[in-house]
């Protein structure tokens, strides 16, 4: 039988928040599109991290429009396998009108951000996805709670990044969810199947290896790998005024164009 001394206790030993967090409240409402109508409090419980309880509830996860936009949310990305090349002209505009799909129920897309087919999202509006983002195949982002993506990040196939959690005890656990959110910074490197967990902050210019299983914050520049993911090396800082594209020709490397 579980024991708590306090609110504090029951929080710290569930890992549930026990209050609306209303710095990513204010986030959530300045920078994502699609999302319920500001002033929803159940939808600001649900991305603080407070709990779902099956029958009595902290947020409710079962009210109609919450129902609704989950399951409609299938229906949108099972849409964005139906884009074929030969109805466009240019690959230009094959790739504009994939990401302005893409729009249509994410909270935030940037440009020249692109992902492979097929991809799946709890609710889309929950995530923010920075400029020149690319996914490949078999991206899952479960957004119960938000998820903040920086700019030109890469993923792997089957990468997941996840925001729900429940109690480890078993007593617990039964009904009892909850979302924390995701902080992936710029320049970031996930490697295929690579798994970031709730609560997780990714610092900028990091690489999580392949099957990496992240469970904690993790210092920018960090090489990541295992499971558990530890850190087995720190880079330099990314140099902006570094010109690779230079270095390549220098070398006798230059693309082709």
């Amino acid at each position: 039988m579980p024991k708590f001394k306090s609110k504090e206790d029951f929080c710290k030993q569930t890992n549930i928040r026990g209050e609306i967090n209303k710095e990513l409240v204010e986030f959530a409402y300045k920078n994502l599109n699609h999302i319920p109508s500001k002033g929803n409090e159940n939808y600001e419980r649900m991305i603080s991290g407070l709990i779902v309880l099956t029958f009595k509830h902290s947020y409710n996860a079962y009210t109609k429009d919450m129902q609704d936009v989950r399951m409609s949310i299938r229906d949108t990305i099972l849409d964005y396998g139906k884009f074929r090349h030969r109805d466009y002209k240019t690959t230009k505009d094959y790739l504009d009108a994939k990401r302005e799909h893409l729009r249509s129920f994410i909270g935030h897309v940037g440009d020249g951000a692109f992902m492979e087919y097929p991809v799946y999202f709890d609710y889309g509006f929950n995530t923010y996805i920075g400029k020149r983002f690319f996914s490949n195949y078999n991206l899952t982002i479960l957004d119960v709670s938000i998820v903040k993506i920086g700019d030109n990040v890469m993923c792997g196939s089957n990468v997941s990044i996840l925001t729900p959690s429940h109690p480890t005890d078993p007593t617990l656990r039964s009904g009892l969810q909850n979302g924390l959110p995701v902080t992936i910074g710029n320049n970031v490197w996930l490697g295929a199947g690579s798994t970031v967990l709730p609560g997780v902050t990714i610092g900028d210019g990091c690489v999580i290896g392949a099957g990496c299983v992240v469970n904690k914050d993790i210092p920018a520049n960090s090489i990541v790998v295992g499971v558990p993911g530890r850190v087995v090396k720190t880079m330099d800082p990314r140099d902006p005024d570094f010109d690779v594209h230079a270095c390549l020709e220098q070398y006798g490397m230059a693309l082709i164009k």
